[in-house]
C-alpha cells in the first residue's frame, strides 16, 4: 500500500469517526449484556412540554423486537406528571422518594422498592412527594409514547 493510499485510508477513518461522534447516540439493545450504575448514567431533560421542569430520564437499553425501553426517570420533589396513557404496558419500580401513582382513578402511595404494573391504555398519573425527588426504573412493553389528557 502506497503512503498516499495509506494516508487517504487514515483520513477516511478519522472523518468517519468524527461523523459518528456527531450522530445521535443509539441506546444499547436489551440483548446485550450490560451492568449499569445509576451514579454513572447520563440524565437528559424531558423534551415534552407536559413534563414538569426538571424532569429527567436516562435510557439504558431498547428491545430490538418490540421497541420497548428500559430507563431511569427522575422527577423533582413536589412535582407531578399529569394524567396520560401509553399504547403498551408499563412496569415501574420506585427507587427513591415517596410517590402517589393514580391508576384508573385509584391512588396508591409507593415507597422505595415498591413496584407497579400499568396495563396498556390505562390512564395514570404520578405525584412525587415534597420531601425528596423521585427516581423510578421503568420497563416498557413496546415503543414509548405518551397520550396526555387535555
Amino acid at each position: 500500500m502506497s503512503s498516499v493510499t495509506r494516508c487517504g485510508a487514515i483520513a477516511a477513518l478519522l472523518l468517519a469517526t468524527v461523523a459518528r461522534s456527531d450522530a445521535p447516540a443509539t441506546p444499547p439493545s436489551t440483548e446485550e449484556g450490560r451492568i449499569v450504575h445509576i451514579k454513572d448514567v447520563q440524565w437528559t431533560p424531558s423534551k415534552l412540554k407536559e413534563f414538569p421542569p426538571g424532569a429527567m430520564s436516562s435510557v439504558i437499553a431498547v428491545d430490538p423486537t418490540t421497541g420497548g425501553s428500559i430507563a431511569y426517570g427522575k422527577l423533582p420533589a413536589g412535582s407531578a406528571l399529569a394524567t396520560h396513557w401509553h399504547s403498551f404496558p408499563e412496569y415501574t419500580l420506585l427507587l427513591s422518594g415517596q410517590a402517589t401513582f393514580t391508576v384508573a382513578g385509584k391512588a396508591t402511595e409507593l415507597s422505595p422498592g415498591d413496584f407497579i404494573m400499568i396495563p396498556a391504555k390505562v390512564r395514570h398519573s404520578l405525584k412525587c412527594g415534597a420531601a425528596a425527588e423521585c427516581v423510578v426504573f421503568t420497563r416498557r412493553g413496546g415503543a414509548t409514547d405518551y397520550h396526555f389528557e387535555s
